[in-house]
């Protein structure tokens, strides 16, 4: 449209030299001037169309997360890709960093397969879902994979951290005894006993594993969809171990912790 126009511009100031001002050679020049222009506007302009859509297709490749956001009107539609961002940027600085993020289901795959690769010592902190050790089919059989693990000669040693009230709940108790009889060398640490100054260099202590302190499988609320993730990074590592040392100052034997077996019990207990 913008051709045609200059077109018609061009020919109509060309017949008004050639009618008008009886000026026919300076017509003739002005029109194929006039010619030359749109043609030459038209090709250049083609030129610099056809540069922009390569220039935004390529863009777009090397930002495709940005084009489809920009594509995003729907206010609530807004909210939620500045959470969905904010969870891919978090992930990817996990990945740059050499750490997996975890799926739940990964989670116990993961350490399952870490379990039967560790020939020395695993050591493991647990301050959530202490006592669902039987629940989904993963759990148990992670479980059950830590039991075998023990049984050909590995050493695992676990810290509950516990609020006081816990150590009234059975199945609390009944989960403390469970992985003792099975062999597991099991520790309570009280979030009442906890007193980090923050020049340790840890923080709260929520579920991780280490496996012959070369591989650490932690769980971490930080990930959205995901449930935690493994890491042989060093740093992860040993503020991990550190984190486990200064648990076990606090830590002490179940036995100093746990209510006394009363009556018939106790008379058990004894002749036990």
């Amino acid at each position: 449209m913008r051709t045609f126009i200059e077109f018609v511009v061009a020919a109509s100031l060309a017949l008004i030299f050639h009618f008008a001002l009886s000026l026919e050679h300076e017509a003739y020049i002005l029109f194929g001037i006039g010619v030359l222009l749109t043609l030459a506007v038209h090709l250049i302009l083609d030129r610099v169309a056809a540069i922009e859509r390569r220039t935004l297709d390529a863009m777009a490749r090397a930002h495709r997360i940005d084009s489809v956001l920009e594509r995003v009107r729907d206010p609530e539609a807004m909210v939620k890709s500045r959470t969905v961002m904010d969870t891919t940027h978090h992930v990817l600085t996990l990945l740059s960093e050499g750490a997996i993020p975890l799926t739940e289901g990964e989670y116990y795959f993961e350490a399952g397969q870490c379990l039967a690769q560790c020939t020395r010592e695993i050591r493991a902190v647990n301050s959530v879902d202490v006592t669902d050790w039987v629940g989904t089919v993963q759990k148990r059989k992670y479980y059950h994979d830590q039991v075998r693990t023990r049984q050909r000669g590995v050493a695992i040693s676990r810290i509950f951290v516990l609020r006081r009230a816990d150590l009234e709940d059975p199945a609390v108790l009944e989960t403390i005894r469970h992985q003792q009889q099975d062999g597991i060398s099991v520790r309570v640490a009280l979030h009442e006993d906890l007193a980090f100054s923050g020049r340790e260099g840890v923080e709260m202590p929520t579920n991780f594993v280490l496996f012959d302190d070369k591989v650490l499988i932690i769980r971490t609320p930080l990930l959205g969809l995901y449930y935690g993730k493994k890491t042989r990074a060093p740093e992860e590592i040993e503020r991990s171990r550190r984190t486990y040392e200064l648990l076990d100052q606090y830590a002490r034997p179940p036995a100093d912790l746990l209510p006394k077996p009363e009556g018939a019990e106790a008379s058990l207990a004894r002749a036990s």
